[in-house]
C-alpha cells in the first residue's frame, strides 16, 4: 500500500506539471521521470499493476487502498470522470507511454470524448504496455454483509471496437489530432537549433519553432491507407486538408524536420514532400498575416530550405503565392540567395565578388560574414582588395552604393579592436571615414560613418594611443567648420564622436594606460587626453580614487586629477559629501592645490568631520586658499578639536602671520594645564607670527624653576628661547642674553645658549 501511495503521489506530481507548463519544461520532464522510475521499480517486481476503481474506492492488485490519502482521491476521480473504470501498467511502459496516459487524464472528459476516448487517445499513440477498460463490479452497499467487501471487483478489458467508418471530415480531424499529439512527444528542440531559441520579440506563434521529430507519423500514414508509392490524388487531397489546417507554427516545423519521415510507408514522405512548396507557401503568408515580420521569419525558412535540394522550386512556388496575395516576394529571393552565396567555396566567393563585382548584390550580413571569414584567415590581400572596393563606393554618386559601403565599413571597424585589422588597413580606413563625415549629404548614410568612426577612435583609447585620438577630433572639426552649408546633423554627430569617448570603459581604459606608463611618459602621453575630455573625465578619475586600494595607483591618480587643474573642481566639491573619509580627504589636499577662495565656504563643514584626519586636511586648505580670511574659522575651532588638529590649526596660524590669534595663541602657550607638545607648538607659532607683543608672554615662558617650583620645563624654555629669536627685535635678543647670563652652569644653558648662535654659514 506505501508502495502505491508513492506512485499515486508520483503521479499527481507529474500530472500538475504537465497543467502547469508544457511536456517540454524541464520540471515536467522532471516529475515525469521521476513517476516513470517509481513505476519501474514497481514492475520489476511483478509483471504489472492493475488499478480499479469501485464506486468511491480504489484497489490495486486486488487490495483496497486508503482513499484518506488525497492523491488515491485524485485518481479515483480522473478516472470516473473519464468513463474509465480501471488501468493495467505492463512491464516495459516507456516514459513517452507514461507521457500520453498522463495527458489523457489533462484532457477535459468531453474534449476526450470528442477524441474516441481514453482508450482511442492511448492506440492512437501507440501506447501498447497501458491499457484501460470497464469493469463488472457491484459497490457494496451500507448495511450489506461484509464477507467480500474489500475484494476488488472484476476486471476485464473492453473488447477492442471495430475500425470505426469515419466520414472523410471525421477521418481529417481525427489525423490531424492525432499528428498533433504525436508532434507534441518529441517537441523538446534540438540542441543548437537555429530556430529553437526563445526570443522575446518574436510573436507568440513563432517562440516555439524547431524542427519537429516525425519519425512516430508512420501509423498515421497507414491510417490514411498510403502504401509505398506515390499517394492516389484522393489520399493527397486528404493529406492536404490535414497539413493545411495546422498552424504556420507546426507547419513551418514539420517542413522543418522532413528528413526525420519514417520510412514505412513510404507514401507517407512523399505526399508531405509534393505538398511541401504549397505548405511553405500557406505557412509563410499566414505567419505575416499575423504580424511576423521577415526578419523574425528569416531564421525558420533557412532552416528549411538549406537542407533541400530543390529550395529554388520552394522559392519559386512562395513567391508566385506571395505575390498572388499582394505581399512582398523580394524577401523570399533574398533567403534563396543566401542560401546560394552560402554554398559556394571561399575561391568561388572571392572570384564572384572581385572578379563578378557581386558585392552590393549580397546583404550586409554576408558581406560581413565573408570579410571576417577573410580575416580570420589572415587573407590579408583579398580583404584589403575588398576595403578598398568599398572605399571607392563610399565616395561614389549613387546613395545605394554609399550606403551599403558605409553600412559594411562601420561593421568592419568594429574589428579595429578585437582581432585587428590587417596592416596598413586601418590608415586608409580612418582617412576616407573622416572625408566622408564632412562631405555626406545624407544623414542616415552620415550615422553609419560616424558609427565606424567611434569604433575606431575607441581602439585607438583601448591601444593607449591617445594622441591620434585628439588630433582625429580636431581634424573632423576643422574639416567640417569650412563646410559652405552647415548641417545641425552634422553638429550634432560630431558632439556625439565626444560623447562615445566618455563610455567608462573607454574612461577605464585611459586610466589603465596611465598605471602602465612610467611618469614622464604619462605627463606627456595621458595629461592631454585627460584635459581633452575635461570635467567628465575628472569625475570618472574621483571616482576611481574612490576605489583604489593600491597606494601606488591612488597616487596616480591623484596626479593625474591635479593634471586637469581647474576643471577638476566641480568634481572635488561633490566629493566633500562623500561618506569615503579617505576620499574626502583626498579631495580636501586636491584642492588646496587646485582651489581659489571661492571653495572656502565648501571646506568650512569638514573642521567638523567626525574623522581627525579630514579635519586636519581641511585645516591645510582652509589656510592655502582662504589666506587671512580663514583666521576666525580657525580661531573658532581651537577650543573644540581634537590635539593633532588643534596642532594643525596652530600652524597654519603661524603661516597667515596671524596677529589677531596671539591673545588665543599665548593662553595656550601659558596654560600649564595643556599638553607639553601643544604649548610648545604654540610658542613655535609666537615666534612664527613674529608680533614684539609677544615679548612678555615668552619672557614669562623663559622662567626657570625654582627652589619651590613655579617656573618652566626645558621643553618650554627652549621653545621660549627660539621665539625670541625668531621675533628679531633688538630686546628680544638682549632679553634672552640676560636669561643665559643668569642662568646657572648645566645642560639647559648651553642649550639656550646655542639657540643665540648665529646658524653656522654653509
Amino acid at each position: 500500500m506505501n508502495d502505491f501511495l508513492q506512485l499515486a503521489q508520483s503521479l499527481a506530481v507529474a500530472l500538475k506539471a504537465l497543467q502547469m507548463y508544457t511536456a517540454v519544461h524541464p520540471r515536467a520532464q522532471e516529475s515525469l521521470a521521476t513517476a516513470h522510475a517509481v513505476l519501474e521499480r514497481w514492475l520489476a517486481e511483478q509483471d504489472r499493476l492493475q488499478f480499479v476503481v469501485s464506486g468511491p474506492r480504489a484497489f490495486v492488485d486486488g487490495q483496497v487502498q486508503d482513499t484518506r490519502s488525497p492523491h488515491v482521491v485524485a485518481l479515483v476521480r480522473l478516472v470516473s470522470e473519464r468513463a474509465v473504470s480501471g488501468f493495467v501498467f505492463e512491464r516495459g511502459v516507456t516514459p513517452g507511454e507514461l507521457l500520453a496516459f498522463l495527458e489523457g487524464l489533462a484532457i477535459k472528459p468531453p474534449k476526450l470524448e470528442e477524441q474516441g476516448g481514453f482508450e482511442a487517445l492511448l492506440r492512437a499513440a501507440g501506447v501498447r504496455c497501458i491499457k484501460v477498460a470497464q469493469t463488472r463490479y457491484q459497490e457494496v452497499r451500507e448495511g450489506e454483509a461484509p464477507g467480500s467487501d474489500d475484494r476488488a471487483p472484476a476486471f476485464s478489458p473492453a473488447p477492442a471496437d471495430p475500425p470505426p467508418t469515419r466520414s472523410p471530415d471525421n477521418l481529417v480531424k481525427f489525423i490531424r489530432e492525432a499528428l498533433l499529439a504525436t508532434l507534441a512527444k518529441g517537441a523538446t528542440p534540438p540542441e543548437g537549433s537555429a530556430g529553437g531559441g526563445v526570443d522575446a520579440g518574436e510573436p507568440g506563434f513563432l517562440r516555439g519553432f524547431h524542427p519537429a521529430d516525425l519519425s512516430g507519423l508512420g501509423p498515421l500514414g497507414r491510417e490514411l491507407g498510403l502504401g509505398d508509392g506515390m499517394p492516389t490524388p484522393a489520399q493527397l487531397g486528404t493529406l492536404r486538408q490535414v497539413l493545411m489546417g495546422l498552424t504556420p507554427e507546426v507547419q513551418l516545423g514539420l517542413l522543418a524536420g522532413l528528413a526525420s519521415l519514417p520510412e514505412h510507408p513510404a507514401g507517407l514522405a512523399l505526399g508531405v514532400k509534393a505538398l511541401a512548396g504549397e505548405i511553405l507557401s500557406v505557412a509563410t503568408s499566414s505567419a505575416l498575416a499575423k504580424g511576423a515580420s521577415w526578419t523574425q521569419l528569416k531564421g525558420p525558412l533557412q532552416d528549411i530550405l538549406r537542407p533541400l535540394a530543390d529550395r529554388a522550386s520552394l522559392v519559386r512556388a512562395l513567391s508566385a503565392h506571395l505575390r498572388a496575395s499582394g505581399q512582398d516576394a523580394s524577401q523570399a529571393e533574398a533567403i534563396l540567395r543566401r542560401l546560394d552565396w552560402d554554398a559556394l567555396s571561399l575561391e568561388a566567393k572571392l572570384l564572384k565578388v572581385l572578379e563578378e563585382g557581386h558585392l552590393c548584390e549580397l546583404s550586409l550580413e554576408q558581406r560581413l560574414a565573408f570579410l571576417r571569414e577573410l580575416l580570420d584567415l589572415r587573407r590579408h590581400d583579398e580583404f584589403l582588395r575588398i576595403q578598398d572596393l568599398l572605399l571607392d563606393g563610399l565616395r561614389g554618386d549613387p546613395p545605394e552604393l554609399r550606403l551599403k559601403a558605409a553600412q559594411t565599413l562601420a561593421g568592419l571597424s568594429r574589428w579595429a579592436q578585437d582581432p585587428g585589422l590587417p596592416p596598413g588597413g586601418e590608415g586608409p580606413l580612418a582617412g576616407a571615414l573622416r572625408a566622408h563625415f564632412a562631405w555626406e549629404p545624407d544623414p542616415p548614410i552620415h550615422r553609419w560613418t560616424t558609427e565606424a568612426l567611434e569604433s575606431l577612435l575607441a581602439a585607438l583609447i583601448h591601444r593607449g594611443d591617445l594622441g591620434p585620438v585628439i588630433s582625429d577630433i580636431q581634424e573632423l572639426e576643422g574639416l567640417c567648420a569650412f563646410l559652405e552649408e552647415q548641417h545641425p546633423w552634422r553638429n550634432d554627430a560630431l558632439v556625439r564622436l565626444r560623447a562615445a569617448l566618455l563610455r567608462p570603459q573607454l574612461l577605464d581604459a585611459t586610466i589603465t594606460r596611465a598605471f602602465t606608463l612610467e611618469r614622464d611618459q604619462m605627463i606627456q602621453e595621458v595629461h592631454p587626453f585627460l584635459e581633452f575630455l575635461g570635467d567628465p573625465m575628472a569625475r570618472h578619475l574621483v571616482g576611481r580614487l574612490g576605489e583604489e586600494t593600491d597606494r601606488t595607483r591612488r597616487g596616480r591618480l591623484v596626479e593625474a586629477v591635479r593634471s586637469m587643474g581647474p576643471a577638476a573642481l566641480p568634481a572635488l566639491m561633490e566629493t566633500l559629501a562623500s561618506p569615503a573619509w579617505y576620499l574626502v580627504r583626498n579631495a580636501l589636499t586636491l584642492l588646496s592645490d587646485l582651489g581659489d577662495a571661492g571653495c572656502v565656504q565648501a571646506i568650512l563643514p569638514m573642521l567638523r568631520h567626525p574623522e581627525p584626519r579630514v579635519r586636519r586636511t581641511a585645516v591645510r586648505a582652509l589656510w592655502k586658499l582662504g589666506g587671512p580670511g580663514a583666521e576666525p574659522h580657525l580661531l573658532a575651532r581651537m577650543k573644540d578639536t581634537d590635539g593633532e588638529t588643534l596642532q594643525e590649526i596652530l600652524f597654519a596660524l603661524g603661516q597667515l602671520r596671524s596677529e589677531g590669534s596671539l591673545p588665543q595663541v599665548a593662553e595656550l602657550a601659558q596654560d600649564k594645564r595643556v599638553l607639553e607638545r601643544l604649548r610648545i607648538q604654540a610658542l613655535d607659532t609666537l615666534g612664527h607670527i613674529g608680533s614684539p607683543r609677544a615679548l612678555p608672554i615668552l619672557m614669562e615662558c623663559l622662567r626657570r624653576k625654582g627652589f619651590f617650583g613655579g617656573g618652566e620645563p626645558a621643553g618650554v624654555r627652549l621653545a621660549a628661547a627660539r621665539a625670541l629669536v625668531a621675533l628679531g627685535t633688538t630686546e628680544a635678543f638682549a632679553a634672552l642674553q640676560r636669561v643665559v647670563d643668569s642662568e646657572p652652569r648645566g645642560e639647559e644653558r648651553e642649550a639656550l645658549r646655542r639657540v643665540l648662535e648665529p646658524p653656522v654659514q654653509p
